[in-house]
């Protein structure tokens, strides 16, 4: 297949449409290939590729695109497309609306976009992946020889040490090399839900498949997407197990989308992996059976709407937005994650030293590195002894609750 008829296919095989268009106006959209799209023989769903305002491709960044979809290993995951291909979106978008040329850009049009950004308040930290993203672009480029050079200039930089538990174990220099262009920020303590909030969250939500999956993020620290596309067929039955222990769930990625590609084992508390098994077998034959009639297979997903649809990662987040403009509560769905590994790292700490503690929660997060970690210990340290103690006893109580006033409805 050539390049030409590869992009023509591409246009073909749209799975959506983004509707994240620039603040400044609609200059460019970013769709995304379905299961139909062969590229050297193979189906290559979820690559992203950008059109400009005529609907015309933009060869650069689609064949960069397919290069981090198709070749590098180190980019496996669709949601690390996803993400390059909404930074590229954002930079060519700028491009086109100023009328420049990717080629002929420098240091002063890159500053520009920069600027630009903070001007629309981006984080710092958004700002600068995005910039990290656009300088691989070109040295990807210069490297295929699409263009001679490229404009990003790096110099050393001076980087904190690192203070955390584990910084005997840390070799690297106090300097690293950076752009130009990049900001320096700060870093900043995960956002979290002390035990108060989260029992009004809970208790603010109607929906009872809603409130297991809040139920798993608080007790398990899963991802959003991890629930959301949660397999049936890694559930754990826990008939004849021991209640006072926790569950082991192995969430294998090849059925259930994790970060990193990278299978993990999640602990359940026994009563959450029963109410899970019971909303398996009780709830979930029924919606499957109309999504059967519908699509004309099984899904595999565990969590259907009562009409049988599969959720999106969309709805999760409306979802809590509603429910943070009820409560007054600001809610994420990673808020959640970060109040599970609060509270964790402070229950396992109890029992054993911090870098046991740490490691077990490094595991159960799904975490690459130890020092993404560590700032659950400096957000532990904003918690009372009352709150861990009363934690996952009182989030399984209100489970408990739920459950029997869900049974005598």
């Amino acid at each position: 297949m050539t390049e030409t008829q590869c992009c023509t296919e591409c246009r073909r095989a749209v799975l959506s449409c983004s509707e994240q268009q620039p603040s400044r106006g609609e200059w460019m959209h970013l769709f995304f290939t379905d299961e139909n799209f062969l590229y050297h023989g193979i189906n290559r769903p979820k690559i992203p590729f950008i059109c400009d305002d005529q609907m015309r491709l933009v060869d650069a960044p689609n064949k960069y695109l397919r290069y981090i979809a198709t070749i590098s290993g180190r980019t496996s995951s669709p949601r690390t497309w996803e993400t390059y291909g909404n930074h590229l979106y954002e930079f060519f978008s700028f491009l086109e609306a100023n009328s420049l040329s990717w080629k002929l850009i420098g240091l002063e049009e890159l500053a520009a976009w920069r600027d630009s950004m903070l001007h629309r308040e981006c984080s710092r930290t958004t700002v600068n992946q995005r910039l990290r993203c656009v300088q691989s672009f070109f040295k990807w480029a210069d490297n295929v020889k699409l263009i001679k050079g490229h404009p990003f200039v790096s110099q050393r930089v001076r980087a904190a040490k690192h203070k955390g538990l584990l910084a005997h174990l840390d070799c690297a220099a106090n300097s690293t090399v950076a752009s130009v262009l990049t900001l320096p920020t700060h870093q900043t303590l995960p956002k979290f839900l002390r035990l108060e909030e989260a029992l009004e969250v809970v208790a603010a939500i109607e929906s009872p498949t809603l409130k297991l999956k809040i139920y798993l993020a608080l007790l398990s620290g899963m991802r959003r997407e991890e629930i959301v596309h949660l397999s049936y067929t890694v559930l754990p039955n826990p008939c004849g197990r021991d209640i006072s222990k926790l569950v082991p769930m192995t969430l294998d990625n090849r059925l259930t989308p994790t970060k990193g590609s990278k299978t993990r084992t999640v602990m359940l508390p026994y009563d959450l992996a029963a109410a899970l098994w019971n909303y398996f077998c009780i709830e979930w034959p029924l919606r499957n059976l109309k999504f059967q009639q519908r699509e004309g297979r099984d899904s595999e997903k565990l969590f259907l709407s009562s009409h049988g649809y599969e959720y999106s990662i969309r709805y999760l987040n409306n979802a809590l937005s509603t429910i943070s403009s009820k409560t007054g509560i600001t809610c994420r769905p990673h808020m959640l994650r970060h109040t599970y590994g609060t509270y964790e790292f402070l229950r396992v700490h109890r029992k054993y030293n911090s870098t046991q503690a740490l490691l077990w929660l490094r595991d159960r997060m799904g975490h690459s590195s130890i020092s993404d970690t560590e700032k659950y210990v400096h957000t532990a340290a904003l918690l009372s002894n009352d709150e861990l103690d009363q934690y996952q006893l009182t989030i399984l109580g209100a489970l408990s609750n739920a459950n029997k006033a869900k049974k005598n409805r």
